[in-house]
């Protein structure tokens, strides 16, 4: 019985109804009292903003694409940007659809293989993805930071120590991964030590398997630490490409707030830009499928320094339709279709799997690396 309901609850009908249930909660307590002059102004919106906004999300999953085709053909020189585009819109679905985004490189692996990219080179093209997006995302909001400190400190001294909190947790990441591929000490140290501390204090279950698994993600990081070395202009054009699709995603409340003709000016572009990265830092402690509920009501609050409660909460929901529906509608078309096609024949014999169950397929792949 109680592996039965952890089926349930880890299975994507079950994320999905979660979803929607805290987003509705959420957005019947943001409008109940404002339902009049929300829906006056969505009924009086631009439509060529609301245009513009679906145009430029389309583009940033295009720039994904780009980045992630220029990357596998580091190894498959044939693979398309049209193959990359379907992988970055599946990622988008899964990411949505999983907590804590955990579903989006095991789906992409799913569809690199589909695409005829066996997972030994799909790992590969993950892991560096990853470390571009990552590292440029965290430099990217530190430059806000830095920006923006004095303003959002005395404005917003309720939210920054989450804020804070949650830019280093996104910094620990990369700084963890890289102290461990480029220092012997601190490798051996957490392999030994380490390891042996968090068993002990019943952090880590299986010690063998612990150290196993990291060996394994360590040679893989290895591998892409000596990409990021020897192709420094594919880099530098994979950080561009990240550092414009940040821009595209934490710019759309700014042309949101356009297409409900709010006034706001572009001497305010920077401070919404600001607000819109720190919102994710937030979300980094939000353990729900696409962050539901808590995006939600942590945008409003933030917004609603800048605007009043009527124009953030429609702000929000224009935000959430066109970044998080309009990808989940998006994806799951482009999924069912990738789904669809026939297998791509790859050089190596790794068997292509026929179905696509998360949980099934992160075994699989665990065991054939």
């Amino acid at each position: 019985m109680k592996n039965k309901i952890k089926r349930i609850l880890k299975s994507t009908p079950f994320n999905i109804a979660l979803i929607f249930v805290l987003t509705g909660i959420v957005f019947y307590i943001t409008v109940k009292d404002q339902a009049g002059e929300i829906l006056h102004m969505f009924q009086n919106a631009d439509i060529k903003f609301i245009l513009l906004i679906f145009l430029l999300l389309v583009a940033e999953k295009c720039l994904l694409g780009w980045g992630l085709a220029t990357e596998c053909q580091q190894s498959h020189p044939n693979y398309r940007i049209s193959q990359g585009i379907v992988n970055a819109y599946v990622a988008g679905l899964f990411n949505n659809i999983t907590p804590g985004a955990s579903g989006g490189q095991i789906a992409q692996g799913y569809i690199f293989r589909k695409q005829g990219v066996p997972y030994s080179n799909s790992i590969g093209v993950l892991w560096l993805d990853f470390i571009v997006y990552q590292s440029t995302m965290t430099v990217y909001v530190l430059l806000l930071l830095v920006l923006r400190f004095g303003y959002f400190y005395s404005n917003y001294s309720q939210f920054f120590l989450i804020v804070i909190a949650g830019f280093a947790v996104s910094s620990a990441i990369i700084v963890f991964l890289w102290l461990l591929a480029r220092s012997p000490r601190f490798y051996t140290w957490l392999t030994t030590s380490g390891i042996h501390i968090g068993a002990k204090l019943h952090l880590v279950k299986n010690k063998e398997a612990t150290l196993k698994k990291l060996d394994e993600q360590l040679q893989a990081f290895g591998r892409e630490i000596v990409v990021l070395q020897t192709h420094k202009q594919m880099i530098a054009q994979l950080v561009l490409i990240t550092v414009i699709r940040l821009t595209i995603q934490y710019s759309v409340p700014f042309f949101a707030a356009k297409a409900l003709r709010i006034p706001v000016g572009t001497d305010q572009l920077l401070n919404i830009i600001s607000l819109s990265a720190f919102v994710s830092m937030v979300n980094a402690f939000l353990p729900m499928p696409g962050s539901s509920g808590g995006t939600e009501a942590t945008f409003v609050l933030m917004f609603s320094t800048i605007f009043n409660s009527v124009d953030a909460a429609s702000i929000m929901i224009l935000w959430r339709v066109m970044t998080f529906y309009m990808v989940l509608i998006i994806g799951s078309i482009v999924f069912a279709w990738a789904k669809a096609q026939k297998n791509v024949p790859i050089e190596t014999e790794e068997r292509i799997p026929t179905t696509f169950d998360p949980e099934v397929l992160s075994a699989e792949l665990k065991q054939e690396n």
